[in-house]
């Protein structure tokens, strides 16, 4: 479920709204998992965007409502009312929840990036390899 709105949250360009299904997916989300979902939801959402957050530099979820106002919500918290996450992806840790390596796709761990995982990689001769 985090994998699913870390994507997300990555994939799409800041301020456009968010399409259908995703929206209806968003809000799901708020509803559930959001312990002040009432006040963000307020008026009614007309639509969600990802924007870059004014304070914390970084890409967030904002629910933009019917009156015109908007209000940012984050979706870690959502998921982890849910779905408990482990320790190091709560908010407040170290590693922010961002997975090893800073590659987006978990990256880090022992392959080094690039191919070098399990042997392979530059000058090792490893599996596949005889002789010489």
């Amino acid at each position: 479920m985090f994998d699913y709105f870390f994507a997300l949250l990555h994939s799409w360009a800041p301020q456009l709204e968010i399409n259908k299904y995703e929206h209806m997916v968003l809000e799901d989300l708020l509803k559930k998992g959001h312990a002040e979902s009432d006040r963000k939801i307020g008026a009614g959402i007309e639509a969600f965007e990802i924007r870059n957050h004014p304070v914390f530099q970084s890409r967030c979820f904002f629910v933009r409502r019917v009156d015109g106002s908007s209000d940012d919500f984050s979706f870690r918290k959502c998921v982890d009312s849910i779905l408990p996450l482990p320790e190091d992806m709560k908010i407040g840790n170290k590693s922010n929840g961002k997975k090893g390596g800073g590659h987006f796709k978990g990256g880090g761990g022992r392959g080094g990036g690039r191919g070098g995982g399990r042997g392979g990689g530059r000058g090792f001769r490893g599996r596949g390899r005889r002789g010489n």
